[in-house]
């Protein structure tokens, strides 16, 4: 009973350990994907605002970033 206490107590702390790298790591993922874009919007507008870009160009450049993030 006893060393199968000590197995699981083991097992426990590695799932956890696991679930925190993993929480991480999505976690990461997801505010690098954000941040492009956020990025994007903000020099789509840019452009808009000091060139004079179309909205059409701005949104197929988003649409772009979208794919490239996936």
């Amino acid at each position: 009973m006893s060393t199968y206490k000590k197995f699981l107590a083991d097992a426990y702390k590695s799932g956890v350990h696991e679930g925190l790298v993993g929480g991480m790591g999505f976690g990461l993922v997801l505010f690098v994907m954000f941040c492009g874009y956020a990025l994007s919007v903000w020099f789509g507008a840019k452009m808009i605002i000091e060139r004079g870009y179309g909205p059409g160009a701005v949104v197929n450049v988003f649409v772009a970033v979208l794919n490239a993030s996936m």
